[in-house]
């Protein structure tokens, strides 16, 4: 037996459902952190140098690679019918797209960190 008739669908559907409301929150905080001016006034200050313009924006674009990525999986973990099929196998695949929204905001972080 593969594992408990428990775990078959219904607390990881309740998983999923809680990766989604997280994965929601955290692309929206990204979002503005990004690409709504909230990274540029909390790391910049409220009359912003070049330089610091310059790096938020290299930060929030570099941004993109696993904002992208964590949109692929995302979608995917509701359009592919094998995942749509096993609530675990979607549960696991929307659990990487949650880290890789987590990276995407950290990337957007370090664009804030003094430069070297």
């Amino acid at each position: 037996m593969r594992g408990s008739r428990i775990w078959s669908g219904g607390r990881w559907e309740l998983y999923s459902v809680a990766l989604v409301v997280a994965g929601v929150l955290v692309v929206s905080v990204w979002l503005w952190a990004a690409f709504g001016g909230w990274g540029v006034r909390i790391f910049c200050g409220d009359y912003p140098t070049q330089s610091c313009l310059d790096q938020m924006s290299l930060f929030a674009l570099a941004s993109l690679i696993p904002g992208v990525l964590a949109l692929v999986l995302f979608v995917a973990a509701f359009v592919l019918p094998s995942l749509r099929e096993r609530s675990d196998l979607r549960a696991q695949t929307l659990g990487y797209s949650l880290v890789a929204w987590l990276i995407a905001g950290f990337t957007v972080v370090l664009g804030g960190l003094p430069a070297i």
